[in-house]
């Protein structure tokens, strides 16, 4: 009976060599394909650092010189003019430091009634006196730890509506007089945009930016005029529906990390990190296809590739496979002739020589074999109907030697006798007649098994019925039988045999 083709050996190798191939391809689609993105990320993440460091570098850079003026202005003699309101010496500290657009001395009520600020506007520099009032230290510009511990610190940035006009932060440094007394903050005030516009040339990739916000999601510089018109990001955010919260809450926390962020069903990959001296956030951000478009064609290649590769690699096995078994479903077909009694249907020759070379040569072996042992059979099976005929006529003869009445009835007694022997022919043997009114009888046993004990017994038998009318006793009969079967019987034979005499009288 055929096995079923999904039960078959072939089937099941083929299926064991192709999940095996499905497995390593898919380790090799793995290590090709998801590990470059992997690789991609950290590049791109490597790239936003580079530009999160330019952009710390830019603010440091900015930063120090500030610092030198505050410096600078701390030295005798500027600091007791600047301490005493001098006009032309704040005027001179405007007109010598491009970089600031202001310079305020803002007393420590009590020292004095009102604050000194000169500033920049319109080319020209102004000077006021200014009574204190709801901008002395204020809340917007004021750092209370530090003021507590009379420390320098940047302020947050804040617009100056009523003198510059812009957006500005400023640096804020104790300023103590000859009896180191504190008599209040020295302030510098910056442009906001001198530190900031840098910003706006940061890019990543095609149409990648950064922008900086503070920890509260306040944007400070923006690329994007219409973005930055909304002044807080989250305002942004919920126009567009954008999930920015994950990335502010880890902004406030971390000091730098990346995300991913949907825009208008748009990925953006985010970059943030906090920046030195201030506390402002640098966040990156690009369109997430630009990110991996770089590697998005080379994997969609090696994606096509591997599927190809895979299915050729099917095609190959799946004809190998058949190839080779090929030979094994000849071998079967002929095998089931040959059971069915086809002996000499030829056994298909095979070109390699390898296993099946050997399978082949086994089942041609296996065939002679076959055919020699039927042979041997038929023979074996012939020899031993013709001694099973000749133990038959053997049997027939040694039963003639029996006596032809089985069943004697008379003189008031009655015998019956039956022979049965373990062969068909053998030594068993018994043999009676009546004469002269005397029942003559034997029965033994000849020594040995088949023909040669059938003739033995059946020389006995003969030689019983002619001696025994002639003897008088069972002795007489017995010593001539002995003495005759000794004379002309060389071989180690021999009977067990018990003679009886009966007068019937």
């Amino acid at each position: 009976m055929k096995s079923s083709r999904k039960n078959s050996f072939s089937t099941r190798l083929t299926i064991y060599i192709l999940s095996v191939c499905t497995v390593i391809f898919l380790v090799i689609f793995i290590i090709l394909y998801v590990l470059p993105r992997i690789s991609q990320y950290k590049n791109v993440t490597m790239y936003s650092e580079l530009i999160a460091e330019q952009a710390e570098n830019q603010i440091k850079e900015q930063g120090r010189v500030i610092e030198r003026i505050n410096s600078m202005l701390k030295l005798e003699p500027i600091k007791d003019l600047l301490i005493a309101g001098d006009r032309n010496t704040f005027k001179s500290v405007l007109k010598n430091s491009p970089e600031i657009c202001g310079c305020a001395l803002e007393y420590e009520p009590g020292y004095k009634d009102h604050d000194v600020f000169v500033y920049r506007h319109k080319d020209s520099v102004h000077f006021k006196k200014l009574s204190h009032g709801s901008i002395h230290f204020s809340t917007e510009r004021l750092d209370k730890d530090a003021h507590a511990q009379r420390k320098s610190y940047w302020s947050n940035y804040y617009y100056s509506f009523s003198y510059i006009k812009q957006r500005v932060f400023s640096r804020f440094e104790p300023m103590y007089d000859s009896k180191s007394q504190f008599v209040g903050y020295l302030r510098l005030d910056i442009f906001l945009e001198e530190f900031t516009d840098f910003v706006n040339h940061l890019s990543l990739y095609k149409t990648g930016y950064a922008y900086l916000m503070n920890r509260n999601g306040i944007l400070i510089a923006h690329p994007n005029q219409e973005i930055r018109m909304f002044s807080d990001i989250r305002k942004y955010a919920e126009t567009k529906n954008i999930d920015y919260e994950k990335i502010l809450k880890r902004a406030t926390k971390e000091e730098s990390g990346s995300g991913e962020i949907s825009i208008d069903h748009v990925r953006f990959f985010v970059y943030f990190k906090h920046m030195p001296h201030t506390k402002w956030v640098l966040v990156v951000i690009c369109p997430h296809h630009e990110v991996f478009d770089s590697i998005a064609r080379i994997n969609d290649l090696i994606l096509i590739c591997c599927i190809s590769c895979l299915i050729l690699l099917f095609w190959v096995v799946i004809r190998v496979i058949k190839r080779l078994f090929y030979p094994l479903k000849q071998f079967s077909t002929v095998t089931r002739m040959i059971a069915d009694g086809n002996f000499n249907e030829p056994i298909p020759m095979i070109g390699n020589k390898d296993e099946i070379q050997e399978l082949r040569e086994s089942f041609v072996y296996m065939q002679k074999r076959i055919v020699e042992s039927i042979e041997n059979l038929r023979i074996s099976t012939i020899e031993k109907e013709k001694i099973e005929g000749e133990m038959r006529v053997a049997q027939r003869i040694q039963e003639r030697f029996l006596p032809s009445i089985p069943r004697i009835s008379k003189f008031h007694f009655s015998l019956y006798a039956r022979l049965e022997q373990s062969k068909a022919v053998g030594g068993d043997m018994y043999s009676y007649f009546v004469k002269r009114n005397c029942l003559y009888f034997i029965v033994g046993d000849v020594r040995g098994k088949g023909i040669p004990a059938a003739l033995y017994m059946a020389s006995v038998s003969t030689l019983f019925n002619y001696i025994a009318p002639r003897k008088r006793t069972s002795s007489d009969i017995c010593n001539t039988i002995n003495n005759y079967m000794s004379d002309n019987v060389e071989d180690d034979m021999f009977i067990t045999m018990f003679v009886g005499i009966l007068d019937l009288k």
